[in-house]
């Protein structure tokens, strides 16, 4: 995995309590979610971070959301060839 962590605008589904991202803008490229592989809560104190491990396809992104400030970030990114 590399290390990123920079704020990406995503287009997400909020419904039911449940947030899923669909895609995200990154270096110029909107990226599709095909598939979320995984999801987790992350807590420091009040903050609560939402976590995804979402892919398109061919390359595995971690993606976070804080609610509290609404912003989106992506956090790595990994393909088998590097990025």
């Amino acid at each position: 995995m590399v290390e990123i962590d920079e704020p990406v605008a995503v287009v997400a589904s909020f419904y039911k309590g449940r947030v899923r991202p669909l895609k995200f803008k990154w270096n110029e490229r909107v990226i599709p979610v095909k598939e979320v592989t995984y999801q987790w809560v992350q807590r420091d104190g009040l903050r609560r971070w939402y976590l995804f491990s979402v892919t398109d396809g061919k390359t595995l992104y971690n993606l976070s959301y804080e609610p509290q400030g609404q912003q989106w970030k992506l956090r790595a990114v990994e393909t088998e060839g590097g990025i």
